[in-house]
C-alpha cells in the first residue's frame, strides 16, 4: 500500500493533534490557515518519502488553497468568510482526489458526485485496510533483531523519564515554596492536570484519534488512489444523448420567443422610465422590489436548461450543432439585458432602502452570472462541453474574490454613509452595528462626516463605544487571530476620542446599551462578536 507506513501515521498523527491545538475551546482565526500549510506540508513530505510524481495540472491548486485559506483570518463578513472556508476545503479535497492523476480540471458535475463518493468511501476504508494488512514479512532472525534493537533503543529514554520524575517533583515543591509567582504556576499546572477535567481530556483524546484516522484517510487516497482517476463519459456520453435536435431547437426556440416578449416590454417600461411604470400603478422601488429576484431566478434557471440540454442533446449534424449555438446564443443575449435590468432595479431599491449583505452580494453574482454565461456560450461554440462545470467553479471563485476584495460591511457602511451627500435619507446605525469588524475602520473614518445629523453622529459613537467596550473584555488567544479584528482594535485605539465620552451601561437582563439623548441605543454586538 505504502511503504512507509509508520511515517504515515506520524504525519496524520501531526495533523489530527492540529485540531485539538489550533481549534479546541477557540474561535476561528488564522488556525485555519496555519493547519492548511500544515497539511499541504504533510502531504508534500510524504510524497516526497513515498518517491510519488504529483501531475502537473495539481500544482495550480495550491495557490488557490492558500490563498482562499488565508483569507478566513483577513476577512470577518460571515457570509465571505464561511465561502472561503468551503472553497479552501474543496480545493483540498480536489487536490487529495486528482494529485497524481491531474486531470480536475476535466470533471464535470457526475465526476464531482462519483469521485466524491469515492474519496469518502475511501477515506474511511482505507486506513482500516491498512491496519489489518501485515507489511511484508522479513526473516525471523533479522525480525527479532529489529525489535530487540527498537526495544533497545526505547529502553533508555523509559529509565530516563521514571528516575527523573521524582527529582523533578521534589525539586518543584521546593521552588515553589521559595518563590510564589513560581508556586501560582505549579498550581495552575496541577489544576490542569487534576482529574476534574478528566471527561475533557478523554474526549479530545477521542476527537485526535478520529481526526487523525481522517486525516491518514486523506493522505492515503492521495498517494495510493488519486492516480487512477477514470472520468465519467469520455468513453460513452454519460448521462446518454437521448433528445433529439429537433426536440431541442423547440424547446429552446420557445423559450427564445418568451423572452423576447419579455425583453420588448421592459424597453417599453423599465428603460423608458418611472413615468411608464407609474400609469401602471406601480411606484419606481415597488417595482424594483417586484421583479429582482424573480429575473435572478430566470438566469439561474436558463443556465440550468442550457447545461442539461447540452449533456443530453444528440447533435451528430454540423446544423444540428449550429443550431443549438445559435439558440444558445439568443437565449444569452436575452438574459444579458434581464441581468441588466436587474441590477437597474436592484441600483432602485438601494437609492430608496440603502445597502445590505444581500443587496450587495446579489450586485456581485449578477456580474459573474453575466461572465458564467458568455463562458458557457464560448465553450459550446468551441463544442468544449466538458468543461462547463470548470466554468462554473471558477465563476464561484471568482465572485468570491471579489466579495473579499469589495469587503463587503466595509462597502456596505461606506455607501450607507455616503448616499447621505446626494439624498435626504435617514441613515439605519442599528443595522450598522450589526456588521463585522470589517465595518469599524470605515465607521471610524466616516464618523465625522458632515451630512450626519447629530443624532447620527452620537449613535455612530454609541456604535464604536459598543465594540470598544466587548474588545476589551474578550480575551484574544493566537489561534484566533484575524487581521479585520485587529485593525478594528487599532483603529479604536487610535479615535478613543470619538467613542470615549460614550458610557456603555447594562440593563437588567445584561443587554449592554448607550444612553443616546435619553433613548437607549442596544448594542446588537451578538451578530458580529465570535
Amino acid at each position: 500500500m505504502v511503504k512507509n507506513r509508520s511515517t504515515l501515521w506520524y504525519a496524520a498523527l501531526l495533523v489530527g493533534w492540529a485540531f485539538d491545538i489550533l481549534y479546541w475551546g477557540k474561535s476561528l482565526g488564522i488556525s485555519f490557515f496555519i493547519h492548511t500549510i500544515l497539511t499541504l506540508g504533510v502531504l508534500a513530505f510524504l510524497v516526497w518519502k513515498e518517491g510519488k510524481t504529483p501531475a502537473a495540472n495539481s500544482f495550480f491548486l495550491v495557490p488557490l488553497i492558500l490563498i482562499f485559506s488565508a483569507l478566513t483570518f483577513i476577512r470577518a463578513e460571515p457570509f465571505t468568510r464561511t465561502l472561503n472556508h468551503l472553497l479552501s476545503i474543496g480545493f483540498l479535497g480536489l487536490l487529495l482526489l486528482s494529485l497524481q492523476g491531474g486531470q480536475w480540471f476535466a470533471y464535470t458535475l457526475s465526476d464531482y458526485v462519483v469521485s466524491g463518493l469515492r474519496l469518502i468511501l475511501n477515506v474511511v476504508g482505507l486506513p482500516f485496510k491498512m491496519l489489518t494488512t501485515k507489511e511484508e514479512a522479513q526473516p525471523s532472525s533479522e525480525d527479532g533483531e529489529l525489535r530487540q534493537g527498537t526495544w533497545k533503543r526505547i529502553t533508555p529514554y523509559l529509565r530516563g523519564i521514571l528516575i527523573a520524575l521524582p527529582l523533578i517533583t521534589f525539586l518543584a515543591a521546593l521552588l515553589g515554596e521559595a518563590d510564589p509567582i513560581f508556586s501560582s504556576w505549579l498550581k495552575d499546572l496541577i489544576e490542569l492536570l487534576s482529574l476534574e477535567k478528566l471527561p475533557e481530556y478523554i474526549l479530545r483524546l477521542v476527537l485526535i484519534s478520529f481526526w487523525t484516522f481522517l486525516a491518514a484517510g486523506g493522505l492515503l487516497y492521495a498517494l495510493v488512489k488519486s492516480g487512477e482517476e477514470k472520468l465519467v463519459g469520455v468513453e460513452q456520453p454519460w448521462p446518454p444523448r437521448f433528445l433529439g435536435s429537433t426536440e431541442t431547437t423547440i424547446i429552446m426556440g420557445a423559450i427564445n420567443i418568451l423572452y423576447f416578449a419579455f425583453v420588448t416590454i421592459q424597453f417599453r417600461y423599465f428603460f423608458g422610465g418611472e413615468k411608464n411604470i407609474s400609469l401602471e400603478g406601480y411606484t419606481y422601488a415597488e417595482y424594483a422590489r417586484r421583479g429582482f429576484g424573480e429575473l435572478l431566478a430566470v438566469a439561474f434557471f436558463t443556465l440550468f436548461i442550457i447545461m442539461v440540454l447540452s449533456s443530453i442533446t444528440s447533435r451528430e449534424s454540423k446544423t444540428s450543432r449550429i443550431t443549438f449555438s445559435a439558440m444558445t446564443g439568443a437565449m444569452t443575449v436575452f438574459i444579458g439585458v434581464m441581468l441588466v435590468s436587474s441590477l437597474q432595479r436592484l441600483a432602485l431599491y438601494e437609492s430608496a432602502y440603502g445597502f445590505s449583505r444581500l443587496r450587495t452580494y446579489s450586485h456581485l453574482c449578477i456580474l459573474w452570472i453575466g461572465v458564467l454565461f458568455l463562458a458557457i456560450l464560448g465553450l459550446e461554440v468551441a463544442q468544449k462541453h466538458r468543461y462547463f462545470t470548470l466554468a462554473s467553479l471558477a465563476a464561484v471563485a471568482g465572485f468570491l474574490l471579489t466579495m473579499n476584495v469589495v469587503n463587503v460591511d466595509a462597502f456596505i457602511t461606506r455607501r450607507n454613509i455616503q448616499r447621505l451627500e446626494v439624498e435626504e435619507a435617514a441613515l439605519d446605525t442599528h443595522f450598522l452595528d450589526t456588521l463585522s469588524h470589517d465595518a469599524t475602520p470605515v465607521l471610524v473614518k466616516l464618523a465625522d462626516n458632515p451630512n450626519l445629523s447629530t443624532q447620527e453622529r452620537d449613535e455612530i459613537g454609541a456604535v464604536l463605544a459598543c465594540r470598544a467596550y466587548v474588545m476589551e473584555d474578550r480575551e484574544m488567544k493566537w489561534q484566533s487571530f484575524t487581521l479585520s479584528e485587529y485593525r478594528a482594535r487599532v483603529a479604536l485605539q487610535e479615535n478613543a476620542s470619538l467613542w470615549e465620552d460614550y458610557e456603555v451601561l447594562t440593563d437588567d437582563y445584561w443587554n449592554i446599551y448607550v444612553e443616546v439623548e435619553q433613548e437607549k441605543f442596544y448594542c446588537d454586538y451578538w451578530d458580529w462578536i465570535d
